[in-house]
């Protein structure tokens, strides 16, 4: 049966009542009230299911504002945050480790890849530059402490840890630089130095978190910091800003949205579950530690009995206590009975429960949960297999972006600092320093699940012509020219040695390797 609405019964009323006088305005109105009501429910039913407001979602009202604005109010607290879990809480620490280790490793090569007017690689020009970029890297450091590897794996680290990193370029005083390669270095700054404060922008810019842009374009004009007096980071309360100019500054973060000015920690979607796991955790060992002390209870009906004495110890309350051995025996009262102490710590789901909160873990830091966690029970050659390349995929775009705001333009500006102070002899450089640019980095690889099953599909490809060699030693994270160097030496001290090259290498492994069949997992099935 159809009611109506309170409402409802009202405007019919009304309308019958307008009727009575002027029955044609109460057809009208009837009319214009059910265009209304059509109106009203076409509109409902065009809007998106995740934007309609109801009782579950009425009070799910998120901020909405511009991304500088959000990271600006929001930034100190998740910086200081995933810190403390990185300090703390071990996955947390695995995790930044294992980003750092697969994008940086222990150091991006860079190959220097001159090619002449007619397509030809230029070799001694290459070597020159590759040889200069060396030197550079074993004394870039401003403070004297870091090779460049470390400052890539520092990167990273800030990267990850706070969502952004900085580096000052410095041209070092003579006194400094008399033992370098070139006077040209980095500083690392931290990202809590950029400042507002006694910061006046320049005519047409404006200064967001210590960062002047132009109002017109966004394009970054300087940087603000707030830098410790003398350079030393255990003094704090400095007054003292510095402007560094843009052109002298390498900011990296990822950018998720238009108009962006700073990084946020891409872990800033695990913090809260992990720090929850953290405590969970915690409370579970220390409840486990405390249940362990307890062997037994003695338990009497006798309510008026009194306690045995002489042979226990005795609380404050007068209760009875023996400890044997890391165990508990509490006497309760005369005639006790004994029952031994049932503590189920930790339960039946906890490991369950772990596992899923640090798959949770592993996809909000873009890690994976067997790499993450260090658990790889049940895993065969397939499913790591699939493992594997969903990460080596999912890094792709980290180690890019690496290279193109860290890796390249460190060692361009390198490059050019080497050919200004005469290090370098680079005709025409500075009218086409692209042309004395083009290079290589490769990132760090990983090495293969199954040598030989995969040592063999690659052969096969390079014999069919689907791969190189280059392409392959590039997936490890090798330089293809270094390998052939290292392969040249190996035959000649093979050769002063008098010991055939490679004496065995038709060897039955292949065949006599099970997984060759795919016999393990067969067998599974």
């Amino acid at each position: 049966m159809l009611t109506l609405s309170r409402l409802e019964k009202i405007e019919n009323a009304l309308d019958r009542g307008i009727g009575v006088f002027a029955p044609k305005w109460e057809i009208k109105r009837r009319i214009a009230r059910q265009y209304a009501d059509k109106s009203r429910k076409l509109k409902t039913r065009s809007q998106y299911a995740a934007a309609k407001t109801h009782r579950l979602t009425g009070d799910w009202l998120p901020a909405n504002t511009d991304i500088n604005s959000l990271i600006k109010s929001s930034s100190a607290i998740i910086r200081a945050r995933t810190r403390q879990l990185i300090r703390d809480f071990p996955y947390f620490k695995r995790a930044i480790n294992i980003l750092a280790d697969y994008v940086v490793g222990d150091g991006i090569v860079f190959q220097s890849r001159i090619k002449t007017p007619d397509g030809k690689l230029d070799k001694k020009t290459s070597q020159k530059i590759e040889d200069a970029v060396k030197w550079w890297m074993d004394d870039k450091d401003a403070s004297g402490k870091l090779f460049f590897f470390e400052f890539e794996r520092l990167a990273k680290f800030q990267d990850v840890e706070t969502g952004e990193y900085l580096f000052v370029k410095k041209w070092l005083p003579k006194r400094l630089a008399k033992d370098r390669y070139t006077p040209f270095a980095l500083q690392a700054y931290e990202a809590d130095w950029l400042t507002d404060l006694y910061v006046k922008p320049a005519e047409g810019t404006l200064v967001d978190q210590g960062i002047e842009y132009d109002t017109d374009t966004g394009q970054v004009i300087a940087y603000h910091f707030m830098v410790p007096d003398g350079f030393n980071p255990q003094l704090t309360g400095s007054t003292k800003t510095v402007r560094v100019k843009a052109e002298n500054v390498i900011h990296g973060f990822e950018t998720l949205r238009p108009s962006q000015l700073r990084g946020i920690s891409p872990f800033t979607t695990a913090i809260l579950i992990a720090h929850d796991l953290s405590d969970y955790l915690d409370a579970e060992v220390d409840g486990a530690k405390m249940a362990a002390k307890y062997l037994a209870f003695i338990k009497t009906n006798d309510m008026g009995g009194i306690q045995a004495s002489g042979i226990t110890e005795t609380e404050d309350d007068g209760k009875k206590i023996e400890e044997l051995e890391n165990c508990i025996l509490q006497y309760l009262r005369s005639n006790e009975e004994v029952t031994i102490a049932s503590h189920n710590r930790p339960g039946n789901n906890f490991e369950a429960f772990v596992k899923f909160v640090l798959q949770m873990v592993a996809i909000a830091t873009n890690t994976s949960y067997e790499l993450l966690s260090g658990n790889y029970e049940g895993i065969n050659y397939s499913s790591l297999r699939g493992i594997r390349n969903d990460l080596a995929k999912s890094l792709k775009a980290h180690s890019k972006r690496h290279i193109l705001h860290f890796s390249r333009v460190a060692i361009f500006d390198a490059i050019t600092a080497a050919v200004m102070v005469g290090k370098l002899d680079l005709p025409g450089y500075f009218q086409n320093p692209r042309y004395y640019h083009q290079s290589v980095f490769i990132p760090p690889g990983m090495e293969s699940i199954d040598p030989l099953r995969e040592g063999k599909a690659w052969i096969e490809q390079i014999g069919a012509g689907l791969r190189s060699p280059q392409e392959i030693v590039a997936a490890r994270g090798r330089d293809y020219k270094e390998v052939l160097r290292e392969i040249a030496e190996a035959k000649k001290m093979a050769d002063e040695l008098g010991i055939p090259w490679l004496p065995n290498t038709k060897g039955t492994a292949m065949q006599q390797n099970p997984a060759k069949l795919g016999a393990s997992e067969n067998a599974k099935k």
